[in-house]
């Protein structure tokens, strides 16, 4: 599939929305029907030690 783009800007908008959707709204079977996003988001929000 070809895609025409009118410039440079237009083909890096395009580039950066698909990128955009690919890793916070389409799910992947691999990460059992999650998002990259989702995926990152658990492991940066647990916490690194157990407080006393």
């Amino acid at each position: 599939m070809k895609t025409e783009f009118k410039d440079n800007f237009d083909r890096q908008l395009q580039l950066n929305r698909f990128i955009n959707f690919y890793n916070t709204v389409k799910p992947h079977k691999a990460l059992n029907n999650s998002t990259p996003y989702e995926i990152l988001y658990q492991y940066f929000n647990q916490p690194l030690c157990k407080q006393p």
